[in-house]
């Protein structure tokens, strides 16, 4: 395992690579794109142990912390999702620079699975497999559980209009309008509708929202886009019933299927 700092002076992004292990193949390699906010801090730990089965299976891996997040630069308040996006784009030529592999997995949970899915419609060729963890399908819907947030920001025109530097605290998280407009551009079905990036999509929780996926199927090659539900324990929640969990079922299906 090796921490290190990657990006530009101005946007510092710290990662950890893990190589693949000797007497494997070494021959692939994979991005890993965390959830936002608390969700965060939860899930690190499964991230991490996802990215060691994977390196076992000849994967060289990379995990790294978004802008503002984490221990890399910047500040929460500073951050948004195309700026994310970009954090992405750069951690995918860094694992590409380190490796010497041509082709990059992205792996995702929740919000990071939807910055992944957007960076992967952009970049076909190089993202060859994209795996998405109970991504967030509307960021309209995904607000609507804060109470903490007027309805009418839930409304995109109202919260277009709002005064950028406004801001709301979510478990602990500052989320700026900025942020809010991000959530209110997400356009998951039109990201993973291209025949191009062949997917699997994980969902714990099968939500009514999800069914808009399912007539997109029929338009995809065989194969390229898989759904799949798995109960098991959302890592990226606080509960007495799954702290500290791991959700090993979820994880082997992931390995299973890159393999």
């Amino acid at each position: 395992m090796s921490p290190f700092f990657f990006g530009t002076s101005e946007r510092r992004i710290f990662g950890v690579y893990e190589p693949a292990t000797s007497g494997t193949s070494g021959k692939r390699a994979a991005v890993f794109c965390y959830p936002w906010g608390a969700e965060y801090i939860y899930a690190h730990r499964t991230i991490r142990q996802l990215a060691v089965k994977l390196s076992t299976a000849g994967f060289h891996t990379l995990r790294f912390d978004f802008f503002g997040t984490g221990d890399s630069a910047g500040d929460l308040t500073d951050a948004d999702l195309a700026g994310w996006e970009n954090d992405v784009e750069s951690a995918i030529e860094e694992i590409r620079d380190i490796s010497g592999v041509s082709q990059v997995t992205l792996i995702g949970m929740r919000l990071g699975a939807t910055i992944a899915a957007s960076v992967a419609a952009k970049y076909p060729r190089t993202v060859d497999r994209l795996i998405l963890w109970d991504p967030i399908v509307s960021g309209e819907e995904y607000l609507r559980q804060f109470d903490v947030i007027p309805q009418k920001l839930l409304n995109t025109r109202h919260c277009l209009s709002t005064d950028s530097k406004s801001s709301y605290e979510i478990q602990g998280f500052p989320l700026t309008m900025n942020m809010m407009r991000g959530f209110h551009s997400i356009d998951l079905g039109a990201w993973i509708s291209p025949p191009s990036t062949r997917t699997l999509m994980l969902l714990t929780e099968p939500l009514p929202f999800h069914e808009r996926f399912f007539p997109i199927l029929a338009g995809r090659d065989p194969g390229s886009l898989e759904i799949e539900t798995i109960a098991a324990t959302r890592p990226w929640l606080e509960s007495s019933a799954s702290a500290g969990g791991t959700p090993v079922d979820v994880i082997l299906r992931i390995v299973n299927w890159l393999g």
